[in-house]
């Protein structure tokens, strides 16, 4: 085997764990679900009348932590629009443009992190903490 391919399959591997690791530590799970469930209509603004304001910096950008392991420069996704580096403003900054906040269920982070044409497949399903956590803030206006 070639270094070159040897090379890309470590590279691949330390991404597969990365992510694997990042997934199984993002949660807080002291804190109980981040978010109140809501019904069918999931993408409706205002029901989440009950809920504390999320902010980006301290309740969403740990949800998209494995997101960062391949959407950073250099990264396997490294050459989409949604960049992540350590800076949470210009974070936010590529986040919030995969948002609708006039149809928040209908916001393409949304679309990609359930896996609808996201190269990396379902990250986090519709209902889980994590989505339900992207789905509020989004909801309340997608604050920094």
């Amino acid at each position: 085997m070639s270094s070159e391919r040897r090379w890309s399959n470590w590279r691949a591997l330390v991404a597969l764990l990365a992510g694997a690791v990042g997934l199984a530590t993002c949660a807080d799970l002291s804190r109980g679900d981040p978010s109140p469930a809501v019904g069918a209509d999931a993408g409706d603004a205002g029901t989440t009348d009950a809920a504390p304001t999320l902010s980006f910096a301290t309740d969403v950008l740990p949800v998209l932590g494995p997101c960062a392991t391949c959407h950073v420069a250099g990264g396997q996704a490294g050459d989409t629009a949604l960049l992540f580096t350590s800076d949470p403003a210009t974070s936010y900054t590529a986040v919030v443009r995969l948002v609708d906040t006039t149809s928040p269920g209908g916001s393409r982070l949304l679309s990609k992190a359930s896996g609808n044409g996201h190269g990396g497949g379902a990250i986090y399903l519709p209902g889980s903490p994590q989505y339900q956590t992207i789905l509020t803030w989004i909801q309340q206006g997608a604050p920094p």
